[in-house]
């Protein structure tokens, strides 16, 4: 694990170097809460990111799991983009038994339909449907959520996601559907404006039907190169439905 994070950090810090990013607002987008930009019209932006949880508990099996993710963002309006996203389970190890495989498919729609004035935030609202798929072939589910962002000075600005879940689930023959509630806020310090950013991240992803509640936190940092974005996050569960701890390393960039 020490090993791991060493590697990425080592990766990560050669790529720090001074450079103008036009649209950086949008591939700065931190690893764990969506924000309100949007690309323009036809320009596409992607995105790759792998990573590693760990999960020890007091009572069963540590899990270990490796994952790849894939998303792709293209412009059709000034203020509308499609969104299309995948994720690949590597490996997860619990035990003896292992699993791997595609864990799902996205297809999403944001809309930004409000500008940041001097007292209002950016505003938009994303929809995305997950259908049954992969490795998750009896779940489904329908998203919706509110993204804000607001700059309170030229060097902090604040992300924040509001969203709602709705799963359905075929599990022996009966359907169960379930109501989940995310929220994720992403306090940004620009510690060189579009070059390097440090952020304070906290996930949130609730299930109060069954009182399960995964909150991490995550500091982050940001770092960019010629219209690429280079992301390192260290997730750190703060309750017990929560993995331990995990590496998230990302790579983004508007072509």
């Amino acid at each position: 694990m020490k090993k791991l994070i060493f590697i990425l950090l080592i990766l990560t810090g050669g790529f720090f170097v001074v450079t103008d990013v036009l649209y950086a607002a949008h591939i700065l987008e931190p690893l764990g809460t969506e924000i309100a930009a949007t690309p323009p019209r036809g320009r596409l932006f992607g995105q790759i990111e792998y990573a590693y949880s760990n999960d020890d508990p007091d009572e069963g099996e540590e899990i270990e799991a490796h994952s790849l993710a894939l998303e792709f963002e293209i412009g059709i309006g000034e203020r509308t983009q499609l969104n299309l996203e995948g994720e690949i389970l590597l490996e997860e190890s619990h035990g003896d038994e292992e699993e791997s495989g595609i864990e799902e498919i996205a297809f999403g729609l944001k809309h930004r339909f409000m500008d940041e004035t001097q007292t209002l935030p950016d505003a938009a609202f994303l929809i995305e449907f997950v259908p049954g798929v992969g490795l998750k072939d009896d779940e489904s589910e329908i998203k919706g959520s509110i993204l804000l962002t607001k700059n309170f000075t030229n060097q902090f600005l604040t992300h924040l996601e509001l969203g709602y879940i709705y799963e359905t689930e075929n599990e022996e023959e009966e359907i169960e559907n379930a109501n989940i509630f995310v929220y994720n806020i992403a306090p940004i310090y620009r510690y060189l404006p579009d070059q390097l950013l440090l952020i304070a991240e906290l996930n949130g992803k609730s299930n109060f039907e069954e009182d399960i509640h995964q909150i991490t936190i995550a500091p982050e940092a940001i770092y960019v190169m010629n219209n690429m974005a280079f992301k390192l996050a260290i997730p750190i569960g703060v309750t017990d439905d929560a993995d331990d701890i995990g590496v998230r390393f990302g790579i983004s960039k508007l072509f």
